[in-house]
């Protein structure tokens, strides 16, 4: 046994030496909100092994809510996170403008905001919500966001409701619980409410159409967020990391819900396969097909921010200093030009918003 020892060391410092060989890379620190579509193209990234592709070993570590994992990013205690473009604005209105979005994953919203069908005969629209207990994933996360804009877009001062953390998965629990009125329902639980006529949907922001509707074009979402410092130090850290992102978009695109959701473990799928399955085929609009991060989208989300009250537009923040799409492959950089900053979006003031 200790000659074979002997024998191995030099082999070790040999391989070590070699050309093309190097130690293992240490594992990349990666926070995440869970197993949420949302999230889809990460959890379709670790299952395909495009962050081995990359030499990249993701060590991923599963937070409540997006508001904890950008904290986890902004203590240093992660290198990327799972987010919202909307958590660097408020870092940015707080004193830390060092968060970046590298990749986006979500080009709509994704949400629905809905009602229990028990409220059927005195919650009719928006308009109606005033006073009630609606539910959002966590306080300031990019779902209470977007529910203020909806509330002061139809007249509803966001003041003037109370706002109830409901998660992902907790959010049917409590609505049926009669702990909320309503609320923003995510994915699977949207379509699970609405097909087992549980709940009323006042607005639908699963689609293009729809989030053109109410925002005046795309809102970029939820993508692949790092700091300005580990931008700085490891250019090429974040470069891999996109490009196992983009990988798993393009795969994506390339295939259908049921070869995507035969790669996933039951752990992201759920017990109800077909189910996710069903979910899959309505959220063709909901993903990016390259990571590319149109700076329109960007724009909409700080506006949105503004017009709900997040902060003020004297903050003077410009959501373009927050995203960069300059890690993407150098194709999809070349192929997608960014709007002219004229095609902004511009909010409904309360005066002339409608119902």
């Amino acid at each position: 046994m200790q000659r074979r020892l002997f024998s191995l060391i030099p082999l070790l410092l040999l391989t070590t030496l070699l050309p093309g060989c190097s130690e293992q890379q240490p594992p990349v620190r990666v926070a995440s909100g869970g197993h949420i579509l949302n999230f889809l193209p990460f959890d379709v990234a670790m299952a395909k092994g495009f962050f081995q592709e990359e030499g990249l070993d993701p060590e991923v570590t599963y937070l409540t809510g997006g508001t904890t994992t950008a904290q986890a990013l902004l203590a240093g205690q992660v290198d990327f996170s799972l987010n919202a473009i909307d958590h660097a604005y408020k870092a940015a209105a707080r004193g830390k403008s060092n968060l970046r979005m590298v990749a986006l994953m979500n080009r709509v919203p994704g949400m629905v905001l809905v009602v229990h069908s028990r409220h059927r005969d005195t919650i009719r629209d928006i308009g109606d919500l005033v006073g009630k207990r609606l539910g959002v994933t966590s306080k300031g996360s990019g779902t209470h966001m977007v529910l203020n804009f909806l509330l002061a877009k139809n007249g509803v001062d966001p003041q003037s409701v109370t706002v109830v953390k409901a998660g992902t998965s907790t959010f049917p629990p409590a609505l049926e619980n009669g702990k909320i009125h309503g609320g923003i329902a995510l994915e699977p639980f949207a379509s699970i409410l609405i097909e087992q006529g549980k709940v009323l949907v006042l607005a639908d922001l699963r689609s293009m159409e729809n989030t053109v509707e109410v925002f005046g074009g795309p809102y970029s979402l939820a993508g692949i967020m790092t700091r300005q410092d580990i931008i700085a130090r490891d250019p090429e850290l974040v470069r891999r990391f996109v490009a196992a992102i983009v990988k798993a978009l393009r795969w994506m695109a390339e295939h259908t819900p049921e070869e995507i959701a035969a790669v996933l473990p039951r752990t992201v799928t759920g017990s109800d396969p077909d189910r996710y399955i069903k979910i899959l085929g309505k959220l063709r609009d909901f993903y990016t097909l390259d990571g590319y991060i149109d700076p329109e989208g960007a724009r909409n989300v700080l506006t949105a921010m503004e017009f709900s009250g997040a902060f003020g537009a004297e903050q003077n923040l410009n959501a373009l200093d927050f995203i960069t799409n300059d890690f993407l492959p150098t194709q999809v950089q070349s192929t997608s030009p960014e709007p002219a900053v004229e095609n902004r979006a511009v909010a409904p003031t309360p005066d002339t918003a409608t119902k």
